[in-house]
């Protein structure tokens, strides 16, 4: 499985060319559970948010959620320590599902040498279709991450339709950004947000922040 965020392994027993058999391992032990016990319990916000660079807000409202009902608050949220949680965490829905599909899974979809001998004058095209020339004259397909290593066969997609979505993977490099700022406007800052806390969030909504 490549390019998945984070430590993954897939074992599969083929018969016959029919899977058999398959078994899905979590490879890698950070002992969160370990780590934060006797902890005090506020910090369990800041601390989970660490499981992940790229989906970290939805660990730090967890943490808080539990701990609204762990100090009885629950049923006490101002409306605006609710409307700005879900501001934070749709910010961060749209950062982690661009990053997913964009950035992670389509790259093995999508055949970014088509890009080699484009001829037109979107910029963004022209760009990477530089990237790849002077990885080629380097004599060096390893160096331009993230395109390489890729797979050789069969991807599947017209010429134009994989040149459009290389143009699509560039701008959605953009609007990730864009939706960092959107979730830092209220989280203070993106990834590991430091405004959510039990019973709300620590930021306030202003005209300026609001436009």
């Amino acid at each position: 499985i490549t390019r998945i965020e984070g430590h993954l392994k897939i074992e599969a027993t083929v018969d016959g060319g029919e899977v058999k058999d398959a078994k899905c391992v979590g490879t890698l032990f950070r002992g969160f559970e370990i780590f934060m016990k006797d902890r005090d319990p506020r910090d369990a916000v800041h601390i989970t948010q660490r499981i992940c660079g790229v989906c970290p807000t939805s660990h730090g409202t967890t943490a808080a959620l539990n701990l609204d009902s762990a100090f009885g608050v629950a049923d006490k949220i101002p409306n605006n320590g609710r409307i700005l949680r879900n501001l934070i965490q749709g910010a961060n829905y749209i950062a982690s599902h661009i990053v997913h599909f964009y950035h992670l899974a389509a790259l093995d979809y999508v055949d970014v040498t088509e890009v080699a001998d484009y001829d037109g004058t979107d910029p963004e095209l022209l760009k990477v279709k530089d990237f790849i020339a002077r990885a080629l004259a380097a004599g060096d397909m390893s160096m331009p991450a993230p395109f390489y290593p890729r797979y050789e066969g069969d991807y599947r997609l017209p010429k134009k339709v994989a040149q459009a979505a290389v143009a699509h993977y560039v701008e959605a490099l953009n609007m990730r950004r864009l939706a960092h700022e959107l979730s830092a406007i209220y989280s203070g800052r993106m990834p590991h947000s430091v405004a959510v806390v039990a019973g709300g969030v620590t930021s306030h909504p202003s005209i300026d922040s609001i436009s």
